[in-house]
C-alpha cells in the first residue's frame, strides 16, 4: 500500500485543488519547523473569571471558573501530495465553590487527505470527551462522548469549477444522568449518518458560490426515544477567503425533517449557518451570524425544536491595531412544535444576550481580552425567567 502511494505521488504533476492549496499554507504558516513536520503549539484559556448564574436558575449560584489547557496542531507533508493533518487540546474545568462542575475535557481530531492532481481525498475523524452546555435547553453539563468519521473526495474540474461529495458519521453517546423527569442519556445518545454533495464556482480568488445537497439519518439507542428521523436539506450560499476584506461564509437552506415516531410531527421550513465579517474601514470590522436548524429535545414529549439566533456587532482597532473593542447583541428563540398537553400553547424560549470586550494584542495574530456580559431568559410556559452576568478573561487566535 505504501508503496503504491510513494508510486502515485512521484507520477503525477504537481497541480493541486483549492483546498489541497489551503492546507499546504496552514502547513507552511505553522510556527516551530522540523523538516516536513511543522507544529503549531497553543494555549487555550476559553474563560477565566465570574459567574453570577452559573446554572442558567431561577436561584442563582454564582462562582468563579477557569476552562484552560494546552494544544497543539500538527502537519506532515510529503512531496506536497500527503497531508496528515492532528489537533489535541486536554482541557481542565475549575469551578472554585461547585467542586461537582470541575473536570478535564478532551478535543482530539485529525485527518490525511491525498491530493492528486484536480483531485483530494481526505479521511478523518474526531475524538471528543466533554461535560459541557450542549444546547440552550439543558442547563446542567452531562458528560458526552463524541466519535466522528468522514471521508470526503474532491473533483476540481476547472479554475471555477469543482465537486465534492462526502459520508460523515457521528456516535453521540451522553452520561446516564437524570435531568427533571428524564435521562438525559436515554432520550439522547444517538447516531447520525450524512450524505453531502456540494457544487462550487469560484466567482474570484477571494469569493465561491456552491449548492448543496445533504441527506440525514437519525438513529436513537433507546427505543423509548422519540427522535429516530430522517432529513433532506439543500442549501446555497457563498464562501469567502480568509484574507480577504469580508471572511465567513453565507449558507441559507430548506429542510424536509421527518420524524419516525407515529403520531410526531415533522418539520418543513427555512434553515441556516452563516457567519460573516466586513472589514468595512480600515479600524473597524462589522460582524454578523445567522443560524435556524431542528434541535433534539427532551422537553415533554417534542421530539425537537427549532432553534432561531442572530447576532451583530463590531471590533474597533485602536493604536495601530495594538488594541481591538468589540460589541455584539444577540438574539435566540427556540420554538416547541407541541405543547405539554394536548392543545395547550407550545413552548417558546426567548434569549438576549449583550456583551462588550477589550483585547490587547500580544503576539500577531494573538491577543488577551477582558470580556463581560449582561444574559437573559425568559420562557412562556414555564416559570424558568434566568438572569446572568458575568466576566472574565480569554485568549484568542484571530487579532
Amino acid at each position: 500500500m505504501l508503496g503504491l502511494i510513494f508510486f502515485t505521488l512521484s507520477a503525477t504533476g504537481l497541480a493541486e485543488t483549492w483546498k489541497a492549496r489551503e492546507l499546504r499554507l496552514k502547513w507552511e504558516q505553522a510556527a516551530w519547523k522540523f523538516g516536513p513536520i511543522r507544529i503549531q503549539p497553543l494555549i487555550i484559556i476559553r474563560d477565566a473569571g465570574y459567574d453570577s448564574n452559573i446554572y442558567y436558575h431561577p436561584e442563582a449560584v454564582s462562582d468563579f471558573w477557569l476552562t484552560a489547557g494546552p494544544g497543539v496542531e500538527a502537519y506532515f507533508m510529503l512531496r506536497k501530495r500527503l497531508i496528515v493533518h492532528l489537533f489535541e487540546s486536554p482541557q481542565y474545568v475549575y469551578f472554585f465553590k461547585t467542586e461537582r462542575e470541575r473536570t478535564w475535557n478532551n478535543y482530539l481530531n485529525g485527518d490525511i487527505s491525498l491530493s492528486l492532481n484536480r483531485f483530494l481525498l481526505t479521511t478523518g475523524g474526531a475524538l471528543n470527551r466533554a461535560r459541557e452546555r450542549w444546547n440552550t435547553e439543558i442547563d446542567i453539563r452531562p458528560r458526552r462522548n463524541e466519535k466522528r468519521g468522514f471521508v470526503s473526495l474532491l473533483y476540481q474540474r476547472s479554475y471555477r469549477v469543482s465537486f465534492e461529495v462526502t459520508a460523515t458519521r457521528i456516535d453521540y453517546e451522553y452520561e446516564s444522568i437524570e435531568y427533571g423527569s428524564v435521562n438525559i442519556g436515554e432520550r439522547l445518545s444517538h447516531l447520525e449518518t450524512f450524505w453531502n454533495g456540494k457544487f462550487y464556482y469560484r466567482l474570484n480568488p477571494r469569493v465561491q458560490f456552491f449548492l448543496e445537497g445533504e441527506w440525514g439519518r437519525y438513529d436513537f439507542r433507546s427505543p423509548a426515544s422519540l427522535g429516530d428521523s430522517r432529513s433532506r436539506t439543500f442549501y446555497s450560499g457563498f464562501e469567502f477567503s480568509p484574507t480577504g476584506r469580508v471572511r465567513g461564509q453565507i449558507r441559507i437552506g430548506y429542510k424536509f425533517f421527518d420524524t419516525l415516531t407515529e403520531g410526531m410531527p415533522d418539520f418543513r421550513g427555512a434553515v441556516g449557518d452563516t457567519s460573516v465579517s466586513w472589514a468595512f474601514l480600515r479600524p473597524l470590522l462589522l460582524r454578523a451570524s445567522y443560524r435556524r436548524d431542528v434541535n433534539f429535545s427532551i422537553w415533554s414529549q417534542n421530539p425537537f425544536y427549532v432553534g432561531n439566533s442572530w447576532s451583530a456587532g463590531s471590533s474597533l482597532y485602536l493604536f495601530r491595531k495594538r488594541v481591538r473593542l468589540d460589541y455584539t447583541h444577540s438574539q435566540l428563540r427556540n420554538d416547541y412544535p407541541l405543547g405539554e398537553v394536548a392543545g395547550s400553547e407550545p413552548r417558546q424560549d426567548e434569549y438576549t444576550l449583550n456583551s462588550v470586550a477589550l483585547y490587547i494584542r500580544i503576539k500577531k495574530n494573538v491577543g488577551l481580552g477582558l470580556s463581560g456580559g449582561i444574559w437573559s431568559r425568559d420562557i412562556n410556559v414555564l416559570n424558568w425567567d434566568a438572569e446572568r452576568r458575568f466576566i472574565g478573561l480569554n485568549l484568542t487566535y484571530e487579532f
